[in-house]
């Protein structure tokens, strides 16, 4: 197989979520990734997406979160950029906080779970880059 690279541009509202985990699936599909692994993984990028929304403060210029997608023979990497407020989430593995339940805070948990690997970058320019990689199971 090819390796398969796809560019999305996200804008950084909650509410674009539902299409992206649609059009990511759709993609998977085409590639004739194995439904468990593209769950698992649309899953992933959703919960990392959902925390920069939510988290990374962007600013009014700077609203778009860039999703880079490569689907090779034995594996999925994702890589997400944006420019909000720097926060490295490969050291987080430990499990949620019970009392927050069942609202809050697994969003992190469960990509540690997911992915079986995760880096994070802050460049010199001020971008993030989370990158999520998943071997095809």
């Amino acid at each position: 197989m090819e390796i398969v690279r796809h560019k999305i541009l996200i804008p950084a509202e909650t509410a674009k979520l539902s299409e992206l985990r649609q059009y990511l699936s759709d993609l998977c599909a085409e590639e004739n990734i194995p439904a468990k692994t593209t769950r698992r993984m649309v899953l992933a990028i959703d919960e990392a997406l959902a925390n920069v929304i939510e988290h990374a403060c962007l600013k009014e210029n700077n609203k778009e979160i860039e999703l880079s997608l490569e689907i090779g023979d034995d594996k999925i990497v994702a890589e997400i950029c944006d420019r909000g407020i720097p926060f490295d989430p490969s050291p987080h593995s430990e499990g949620p906080d019970r009392r927050s339940y069942p609202r809050r805070g697994f969003g992190l948990y469960l990509i540690h779970m997911i992915v079986d690997r995760i880096t994070y970058e802050r460049t010199s320019d001020g971008q993030n880059v989370l990158t999520l990689t998943k071997r095809i199971e």
